[in-house]
């Protein structure tokens, strides 16, 4: 019985598909740029652990971990689950809290002006109305001098962290703040005041709340700035994805387009993503477009193992001038007499492993450097397991060892790093030819069989 079930489900999605009647675009099933939504992948513990401490009215939250982890997709699906408004503000390195809290108000715009949520009408009182149509159109006066005069923003006397909070109360509303490890560490100072605030406005308006999102370790840098905090502040580190959830992404994403990805081609993508979201939303895309699929097929459609070369070169393609800054900018930190990032970087190329230690990296760079200075090793690998260093390692807690956060970087530096090959690259093309074999050479791929 349970088998005829199954093959009279199957049965119906196909006629649904052939019909076309769950259609999905490919752009809205593969999203390497923007937060899943139609292939989510649940995440059972990490959800209910995000969803206890949104509820707690005054609690504070901060999801950290390694760019490329799903923060932001885990957020917006766990308060679309509780039903709360929320509006997202990112940072930049150079804003300061005072351009937050104009970008939050400015998100406020529907509410306040057209006064209606996607499904429900919201009523607000016409003073805070009339507070907001006096700040916005101060607001819009300073902007119009801006054009022609250059100055520092103040903000419109009525324009505060507590009234922003109120307008946010108002509407029952949460203020997601992304990337707030970018911000200057006197900015982190400010945001831990004003979550601190949020805390004590909660008794007003309970459904008030910052939820941060930010790098790993990035919760001690409001924590450090305030002690206050700290029993009102719920920390959730994000994990990268499991080789199982890299494949559920694969898999659910194939069932929506109706398409059918090989194991080889699966497992191969699994390798090649390490663990990242992004990577494989950006492969997996890349291989529907390759093959022409940009939308659900009408009869299943198989993508062929040969897309996969294709799609890395077309991946590398996109990100060569992100490699490249980010190649450049790790160079150009180094102290007064080794080059410590170019150092670290061929000596953990040099040992030819996915996962090294720190006394590793140390004695191979002594090799050619005798004196060189444990504490600038210690010092330099930190940096680069760091947001301002674009997070270029990782570091496993667990066993002690550091590992490229992108293989496809690792390649390319790989690369760069081998005067010889530099020379032989007469143009673009020849240096992606460079990358993919480097990237290829001690992994199996669909190709190579």
């Amino acid at each position: 019985m349970h088998k005829n079930s199954k093959k009279g489900k199957k049965l119906i999605n196909n006629l649904l598909n052939f019909f076309g009647i769950h259609k999905k675009l490919l752009e809205n099933v593969f999203t390497p740029s923007s937060a899943a939504n139609l292939n989510y992948i649940k995440r059972t513990n990490l959800e209910k652990n995000i969803d206890k401490n949104i509820k707690q009215t005054g609690k504070q939250l901060i999801l950290y971990g390694h760019s490329g982890g799903g923060k932001t997709t885990l957020i917006r699906e766990a308060l679309k689950r509780q039903k709360r408004k929320f509006i997202i503000t990112g940072c930049l390195s150079s804003e300061t809290l005072e351009d937050l809290i104009v970008k939050a108000f400015d998100k406020l715009n529907p509410y306040y002006v057209n006064n209606t949520s996607e499904k429900n009408s919201i009523k607000i009182s016409s003073h805070l109305k009339s507070s907001y149509s006096g700040i916005e159109s101060t607001l819009k006066g300073e902007v119009s001098v801006e054009s022609n005069k250059q100055y520092q923003r103040v903000l419109p006397i009525q324009l505060t962290y507590e009234k922003l909070a109120e307008f946010l109360g108002a509407i029952d509303c949460v203020w997601v703040i992304d990337d707030f490890h970018k911000v200057k560490d006197s900015e982190k100072k400010k945001l831990a005041e004003v979550m601190k605030a949020f805390v004590d406005i909660s008794n007003d308006y309970p459904k008030v709340k910052i939820i941060a999102l930010g790098a790993v370790n990035s919760p001690r840098d409001i924590v450090d700035h305030t002690t206050d905090i700290n029993q009102r502040l719920a920390e959730v580190h994000v994990p990268l994805l499991s080789s199982e959830e890299i494949k559920s992404i694969l898999i659910n994403g194939s069932r929506l387009l109706n398409i059918h990805l090989s194991k080889t081609l699966i497992n191969s993508t699994v390798k090649h993503s390490n663990s990242l979201g992004s990577i494989c939303h950006s492969l997996a895309y890349n291989y529907c477009h390759f093959s022409k699929i940009d939308k659900t097929c009408h009869i299943k459609n198989k993508i062929l193992d040969s897309v996969f070369k294709e799609s890395i070169k077309e991946y590398l393609n996109d990100k060569s001038d992100t490699y490249k800054k980010q190649y450049d900018k790790a160079l150009k930190s180094r102290g007064n007499s080794y080059e410590n990032v170019k150092l670290i970087l061929a000596a953990f190329l040099a040992l030819n492993e996915d996962n090294v230690t720190h006394n590793e990296i140390l004695s191979k760079i002594q090799e050619e450097e005798e004196n060189y200075p444990q504490g600038n090793c210690t010092s330099y690998l930190q940096k680069l397991c760091s947001s301002k260093f674009d997070e270029i390692l990782r570091y496993d807690d667990n066993s002690g060892k550091y590992s490229f956060s992108n293989p496809f970087f690792k390649a390319y530096c790989s690369m760069k790093l081998d005067e010889n090959s530099i020379n032989e690259a007469k143009k673009v093309s020849d240096v992606f030819e460079m990358v993919i074999n480097e990237l290829i050479k001690h992994k199996k791929t669909p190709y190579d069989e």
